[in-house]
């Protein structure tokens, strides 16, 4: 089955051991730039239970195939869908939080043009910054529409596994289906994470290259 697995923005601890009273544009980014952090943080709790239903749904799925009642194989497949209806809630609640954290990190784009040229390592870092998450977020977007589309798939194979005259050729499309959604999610997930590794290299660069007193812990 298809396992999403979102890779966190945060790779260091970032303290502020000092400030000015006039803040410069690095300054008045670090806390937009580490809120949307801490809003994806929230994220890897819903991992463990899209994880666990997925797999759940795997086993039900191959149970059913052993079976030739219709009888016995309904209650296994009205038990996947629930299970698939579940992640369908899951991805919208994760949905919502990537939506948040791509907002607040919006708020540092007119501080990343206010960044002086004569400092242009620091605002080439910032807008790679912005790039790579823009790159990030589309990329999500995708990821995001495919995988919901998928958990339709799922559930109409599941339908289909607990119809009395189904054609074992209709089964077997919709097998094929489903397993072309889980590599299309598998090539998503991958240049999703693959983004937020370089976003997380930005973002350190961006830090160093800034005037900014920072702990890197």
């Amino acid at each position: 089955m298809k396992n999403i697995y979102i890779v966190l923005v945060m790779v260091v601890t970032l303290i502020i051991l000092s400030g000015c009273t006039n803040e410069q544009p690095a300054e008045l980014m670090f806390e937009p730039l580490e809120e949307s952090v801490q809003i994806e943080q929230d994220i890897e709790t819903k991992q463990g239970p899209l994880t666990e239903a997925e797999q759940n749904e795997a086993e039900l799925y191959t149970e059913m195939l052993t079976l030739s009642s219709v009888d016995e194989i309904e209650p296994l497949a009205d038990e996947a869908i629930a299970s698939a209806e579940s992640r369908r809630t899951i991805m919208e609640e994760e949905y919502e939080l990537i939506e948040e954290s791509y907002t607040v990190f919006q708020e540092i784009e007119p501080h990343v043009e206010e960044i002086d040229e004569e400092e242009a390592e620091q605002k080439t870092h910032g807008e790679e910054l912005i790039q790579v998450m823009d790159e990030r977020y589309d990329v999500y977007q995708e990821l995001h529409e495919v995988y919901m589309a998928s958990i339709e798939d799922d559930i109409k194979l599941y339908e289909m596994a607990k119809t009395e005259d189904v054609e074992v050729e209709d089964l077997q499309a919709q097998h094929e289906i489903v397993n072309e959604s889980y590599s299309q999610i598998t090539s998503l997930n991958d240049q999703f994470n693959e983004l937020t590794s370089s976003y997380n290299e930005a973002k350190v660069a961006f830090y160093e290259a800034s005037d900014l007193d920072i702990n890197f812990e």
